[in-house]
């Protein structure tokens, strides 16, 4: 009985092993960002973010959706500790934001 409880245990690793190497989350793209202090007297903070590289194929007004969702995800990760470093997707394509300090040099 517990040779078959092993082999019924292999056997499930190795189905789910398979299905995960199979529908993994391939192509997880990194959006970096950084906080920037403003002129603006309501908001002192403004979030500056390098657009990821899917954006040069999509037009333009589905671009903007999109870095509207990122941003409002970013502030959601500023203001709910517990949903920091997490991926998250927008239309079955991956992101993961990653923070980068801000030293005063200017990226572009």
């Amino acid at each position: 009985m517990k040779r078959l409880y092993s082999i019924v245990h292999i056997a499930i690793v190795a189905g789910t092993l398979l299905f995960c190497s199979l529908k993994g989350q391939s192509g997880v793209e990194m959006i970096p960002y950084r906080l920037l202090p403003s002129h603006d007297v309501s908001c002192p903070i403004e979030i500056e973010i390098i657009k990821p590289v899917s954006f040069g194929s999509l037009s333009t007004f589905y671009s903007q959706e999109i870095e509207d969702i990122i941003i409002d995800r970013i502030v959601f990760e500023l203001t709910n500790q517990f949903a920091q470093n997490e991926v998250f997707s927008i239309d079955d394509k991956y992101y993961y934001l990653l923070r980068v300090p801000y030293t005063g040099v200017f990226w572009n």
